[in-house]
């Protein structure tokens, strides 16, 4: 087993017990205003002056040599999993931007859910000390957790998981003098030996641990199977927050957005491609097990060479390419269902106000 950094600090904790489910969302504040203030993330501007960050380290447990091979190998395998959506610069710069859209609902919606169950999750695990991201993004849903702790009195080390270094790099500047400690790991989640490693590095923080999936991040981490590997990793007194997206007859409009659209072409223009080559379609399909699919796939619309590294892939006109899927739940019992299974305790969920996405709480106890 790799070898990682051991990281102390010292953490006081004490112990909640938390065993009520929390009423669905009812109304209330204007929610939007907050929203949008977490939706503003920024990639880093050449002009502007940098104001002062505080020294963010990152594990890495995937390199960059072994990435850059996994792109290749998805354009001669036709296939361009989840996670190479997010290593591009051209990719990155699309999921800013698709996240600061009002139309990407997903976004909005989760940071929804999160403001209304942040202070309710501040008071009763009030004894966490360690926030551990995983497929953290740029950090912006673990933003709202990390700054309702804070103001509770309860400053939490974060522990940032992505397979992507700049989101990464985003994640730690948006919690910069929010977290106690903030530390990045890069890896591969599907990697049991680096989920491993990421669960270690979190318990050197000395406390009760708040895993995060946030994002509808589970559907793409395989959810029959990523609940149960986190499951086995996880202490008496750790939590998993997790969120999910109810399928629906206005699912697959929701992908239909020009910023949608460029984040989903972001690998494809990374290497010189772009409309004229081709066209990008989406549907959506029945996966099992209560589970749908919002599928993508690129169709050349003429013979292509594309430089993929040191190495040229032909693609022939007419040939697919398929692309990551987007998995939705048929209802919240699905979503429910995945977490039980695994003999994780269901203690608070919240819902939209569409309900249309919901949040739930798990205890490993």
């Amino acid at each position: 087993m790799r070898q990682e950094s051991k990281l102390v600090c010292e953490i006081f904790s004490d112990r909640l017990n938390l065993g009520k489910l929390s009423s669905f969302y009812t109304g209330g504040a204007d929610w939007r205003a907050s929203v949008a203030r977490y939706n503003a993330v920024e990639m880093p501007s050449k002009s502007a002056p940098s104001p002062a960050k505080q020294p963010f380290r990152t594990i890495v447990l995937l390199r960059e040599h072994q990435i850059a091979e996994q792109f290749r190998n998805a354009f001669e395998h036709r296939y361009l999993p989840e996670h190479l959506f997010y290593w591009l610069p051209s990719s990155v710069q699309a999921w800013v931007d698709l996240c600061r859209s009002t139309e990407y609902k997903n976004a909005s919606r989760a940071l929804e859910v999160l403001l209304l169950a942040a202070p309710e999750l501040a008071r009763e695990v009030s004894y966490v000390r360690v926030l551990c991201g995983l497929g953290c993004g740029e950090g912006s849903k673990d933003l709202v957790l990390l700054e309702q702790f804070a103001n509770s009195g309860n400053r939490l080390n974060y522990l940032a998981a992505d397979f992507s270094q700049p989101l990464l790099e985003l994640a730690a500047d948006q919690v910069n003098g929010i977290a106690e400690a903030s530390l990045g790991c890069k890896l591969d989640i599907f990697d049991d030996g680096h989920l491993a490693t990421v669960a270690r590095m979190a318990r050197d923080f000395n406390g009760a641990v708040l895993f995060s999936v946030l994002g509808n991040t589970l559907g793409a981490f395989d959810p029959s199977q990523f609940p149960r590997r986190l499951r086995r990793l996880m202490n008496r007194g750790d939590r998993l927050l997790v969120d999910g997206e109810i399928f629906g007859q206005q699912t697959l409009a929701g992908y239909d957005n020009p910023t949608n659209l460029r984040f989903a072409w972001g690998p494809l223009t990374g290497v010189g491609l772009t409309e004229h080559d081709g066209k990008l379609e989406f549907s959506t399909a029945t996966v099992g097990d209560g589970l749908f699919a919002v599928t993508k796939h690129f169709t050349a619309a003429r013979d292509l060479l594309v430089n993929v590294g040191s190495h040229t892939v032909k693609i022939p006109a007419g040939e697919r390419m398929r692309m990551s899927s987007s998995i939705k739940y048929a209802n919240r019992e699905v979503l429910l269902n995945l977490i039980r299974t695994v003999e994780l305790r269901i203690e608070s969920e919240w819902q939209s106000r569409d309900g249309n996405f919901i949040l739930v709480c798990a205890s490993a106890d």
